[in-house]
């Protein structure tokens, strides 16, 4: 049997960022590239290997690697990529072992899709300097009160100039507290967010193993509406379906600003 193989090169833009170029010796704006190669079988991407992060002028297209960015800074690479092996391992054993968990996860879905809501988050959300200075911030908050287990998970994204934060407390224990005590913890994890992110859109909550048992959310300048129970709305569905229509308004204004000038052009020639 020919079993075909190879490997290919593969370059992602992951970010820019202002710094002094070595070529043009001037501060210019730089894109920060993830280079790799993807091996193959069939044509069928498995796996990644070799990766390598560049800065690349914008202004003379000078090239220099630099080192890998914080985790969670930047997007990944593609799924299929770095874990594209998983497929055919899948529909070998489906039939035997996936297949119950597909049943098992189905059920999950129906309860609120949690799983689904968070690989969303994490595809669009990252952490950047003050998502990490407020997380650092709530958790040691939240370690002076004795809380072990309880762990902070602060991401923003930004959409035509308008960020967007999550500010999410994970704790296995949480069916064991009241709605009480939800609330003040909802309230220090607001508290924190006025203080580090006064101008921006945060969604904020309290989940258990599974579920959100605890919900808040306010707009720049605006008022908490908070929500505490059993189950509540996810802060990170929330804020995905907040930065997509952000993205969709600012879309909307790109296309209206651009059909003027299209028919200025067309009435011109």
């Amino acid at each position: 049997m020919l079993i075909i193989t190879g490997s290919s090169p593969k370059q992602q833009v992951v970010g820019q960022r202002n710094q002094p170029c070595a070529g043009c010796r001037q501060v210019t704006p730089h894109r920060v590239q993830r280079h790799y190669v993807v091996k193959h079988v069939f044509w069928f991407p498995l796996f990644s290997m070799s990766t390598i992060y560049a800065t690349v002028c914008e202004r003379c297209n000078h090239f220099a690697q630099t080192s890998a960015p914080a985790a969670g800074s930047v997007p990944p690479a593609p799924f299929l990529h770095r874990r594209g092996f998983l497929f055919p391992i899948a529909v070998v054993l489906f039939p035997f072992f996936l297949l119950p968990l597909a049943v098992v996860g189905a059920g999950t879905a129906a309860s609120g899709g949690t799983h689904a809501d968070t690989a969303s988050a994490r595809e669009l959300f990252f952490a950047a300097a003050a998502d990490r200075a407020a997380q650092s911030d709530l958790q040691r908050q939240f370690d002076n009160l004795g809380l072990a287990g309880l762990t902070v998970k602060v991401s923003s994204a930004d959409a035509g100039g308008v960020t967007i934060r999550i500010v999410a407390a994970k704790f296995s224990r949480l069916k064991k507290v009241s709605d009480g005590d939800r609330g003040r913890l909802l309230e220090i994890m607001e508290d924190t967010a006025d203080q580090f992110f006064p101008n921006n859109e945060v969604f904020l909550g309290l989940q258990g193993r599974i579920l959100w048992g605890g919900y808040s959310h306010r707009q720049a300048g605006e008022e908490w509406r908070r929500k505490v129970a059993e189950s509540t709305d996810s802060p990170e569905r929330e804020a995905v379906a907040a930065l997509r229509a952000s993205q969709a308004a600012v879309a909307r204004a790109s296309a209206d600003t651009a059909a003027p000038a299209a028919a200025s052009a067309a009435a011109a020639r």
